[in-house]
Parts: structure tokens; sequence; C-alpha cells
């Protein structure tokens, strides 16, 4: 992600441990904590170097600088899939963060303001159905990367949504157990990411 590769200042350093710049650049120049020299002679520290810091000094990692889960966009105009899935997904993974949308019109509107990490997409929709929102994700080189897996009561349509783009096809039933098994394959952040459970409503 493009927020774990900034560099982070000293200050940011000083905020995040509450300590002052003295102690910072004592760490600095005793080896212990790495730093990278600009041109004027600042320091600018790297996330892993910092977390590396942590990880032998045995300390907690602030919360700053804990991993965050990419937003999971559920999509179906099923009402119970929509409240149902999102809770096991929670169930499951305590840190995910999921989302809800009931039409493929909506879905691209809400990624619009925030590009999910994966999207379960629905493929039988009113106003757009899934197949649309994938030609249309795909088609847009800021979407392209998101990953789909689609879900339908029909196996016939396994074929299509995988040429279409989508990761993987799962069909609706038995709870869609074997999908909720098989998310960290498509977010692996579910393995790692620590956090308490976050739920944004649709």
């Amino acid at each position: 992600m493009a927020e774990e590769s900034r560099l982070l200042s000293t200050g940011d350093v000083c905020r995040i441990f509450e300590v002052n710049r003295v102690t910072v650049a004592d760490w600095v120049n005793s080896g212990r904590l790495p730093a990278i020299k600009t041109l004027g002679g600042h320091s600018r520290f790297r996330r892993e170097d910092i977390l590396g810091f942590l990880k032998t000094n045995l300390l907690p990692v602030p919360r700053e600088l804990q991993p965050e889960c990419p937003l999971i966009l559920v999509v179906d105009d099923e009402p119970s899939i929509l409240k149902s899935l999102p809770r096991r997904i929670l169930a499951r993974y305590p840190a995910a963060r999921v989302d809800t949308a009931d039409n493929g019109v909506d879905a691209l509107l809400k990624i619009g303001r925030e590009i999910p990490g994966l999207v379960i997409l629905d493929l039988l929709m009113p106003r757009m159905d899934g197949i649309e929102v994938i030609h249309r994700l795909k088609s847009e080189p800021m979407y392209a990367g998101i990953r789909i897996l689609a879900i339908s009561g029909y196996v016939k349509d396994e074929k299509a949504v995988l040429k279409a783009g989508a990761a993987a096809f799962f069909q609706k039933g038995s709870n869609l157990k074997e999908l909720i098994d098989v998310l960290p394959e498509y977010l692996p952040s579910l393995k790692s990411s620590m956090g308490t459970v976050t739920r944004t409503q649709a």
C-alpha cells in the first residue's frame, strides 16, 4: 500500500513513540533504528524499519502502524445475503472492514469513493448485472486490479464470469462457507491484520 511505503519524519517517530527528538537521534546514532538521510541532512524512516525496531525491543505495535485491512464490498440484491454474509465474514475475520451495496450502480459509486481490496459480487441484479460491473471495473486501469469473487445460484454462469475477469466463482448455498474459508487467499491481510471489528453500513 502507498501509505505503508511512505517515509516517516523524525516528528512522526516522536509522535508515535511519545519521545523527544534527542531520544530518536540517540536511537539513530547508536544504530538501533535505521534512518535514511535526505540531501538536507534530515532523517527519514521506513515503516518496516520501525516495525523491526519494535520487534527487537519487544514493544507493542502502535495502532497507527498496524496494517489496515482493505475494504471488502459485498454486492447482492438479496437482503438475506447482505445481512448474513458480512456478519459471517466479521465473525471469522474480526479485523475485516465490510461494506455492502444492493445493486451494481451503487457498487460502482461506492468503489469510486474508496477502492476495495475485494468485491464479492452477485451476478443477477437489477439496474446493472454483475457481468457489466466486472466489465466496467476491468476497463478502468484504476480499478482493474480489484479482485472480484462472483457468486450466483446458477453454475452455468461460472464460465462467463471467469472470462469477464472475476478471480473465482462460488455457487450460492451452504451459507457460502467455502468462500469465507478461502478469503485470505484473495485478501492476504486478513491473516495478519489485527484490530477492532469495523463495519460500514450500506
